[in-house]
């Protein structure tokens, strides 16, 4: 079976997933805490042999660093203190062994599918692949530098990316996507005060409000999969939307940065001090 690597597994909910859907993972984590707890609730897959779980932080050098641990929402762990300590919530430091990813590829192979969200060395992930002749076909990242990243990756020879929010899984697009205009209008009706909606989620019952709910949320469905809050979501293309060409996905981020910086509402972002509009690109070789 397929290889994926889970580079930032956190809970291990995007690991779940990928087990479930019959991958074979390689889970990295540099939580101790985590990583106990992944040992826990995947002991039958690590007894099996389709999931390895590493305790080891991405870095330039192998070694020992500060790390840093925030205390109240772990998918801010990061090796910069500013993003463990968003919002103001309690974070502390820890010392955690380090490893490269060319040296990881080296004992257990190029995967299928290389998902990376490590909260600052996400590009050393990309650089890794310089030293193989094989790629993996698919490939997602959380999004730092336009220019940077994809150039990088298209240098690597993937030539279809998509931008995926990681608030809803949506696809960020223009003209805005099928699935952000289908999520706006079953929101709208959500909050729609009007006597008709108010009628019609009244006689739809408990069973007609669960399905409205999902006709909501129907991008962190995968059939009867649902993606919690802080997980990547599907992949390749199993993703919504369109595959863009780096050209249609540098000019749509520039122009949805560009607005997230006006502080207009959006679906894509939230009303922070700092910066929010998060998004996963998502990569493949053709």
């Amino acid at each position: 079976m397929a290889l994926i690597y889970d580079i930032g597994m956190n809970n291990g909910d995007d690991t779940a997933y990928y087990l479930a859907r019959g991958f074979d993972v390689l889970a990295v984590e540099a939580d101790p805490v985590l990583c106990e707890a992944a040992a826990r609730r995947f002991s039958s897959q690590l007894h099996a042999g389709k999931l390895t779980i590493l305790n080891v932080a991405i870095a330039a050098e192998p070694g020992f660093s500060e790390f840093w641990i925030c205390e109240e929402n772990s998918a801010w762990n990061s090796f910069c203190k500013d993003v463990a300590s968003r919002d103001g919530l309690r974070h502390h430091s820890v010392q955690v062994q380090c490893e490269t990813l060319p040296r990881i590829i080296k004992q257990h192979s190029v995967p299928f599918f290389l998902k990376v969200d490590i909260e600052g060395n996400d590009f050393l992930c990309l650089e890794a692949l310089n030293e193989f002749f094989e790629k993996p076909r698919y490939v997602s990242l959380e999004l730092g530098e336009i220019d940077l990243f994809l150039d990088k990756l298209m240098a690597l020879g993937y030539s279809s990316f998509k931008l995926i929010s990681q608030f809803n899984f949506i696809p960020v697009e223009l003209p805005a996507s099928r699935e952000q205009l289908y999520h706006q209008w079953w929101k709208n009706f959500v909050g729609n005060r009007r006597l008709y909606a108010r009628v019609v989620r009244r006689i739809a019952g408990d069973a007609g409000r669960q399905w409205i709910t999902k006709k909501v949320y129907q991008t962190r469905y995968d059939g009867d999969w649902f993606f919690p809050e802080g997980s990547s979501g599907p992949f390749g293309d199993q993703t919504p939307g369109r595959w863009l060409t780096g050209e249609e996905a540098r000019r749509i981020y520039q122009y949805y940065s560009a607005l997230a910086k006006t502080n207009q509402p959006s679906l894509f972002w939230q009303d922070k001090p700092y910066f929010t509009f998060w998004v996963d690109l998502h990569a493949r070789r053709n």
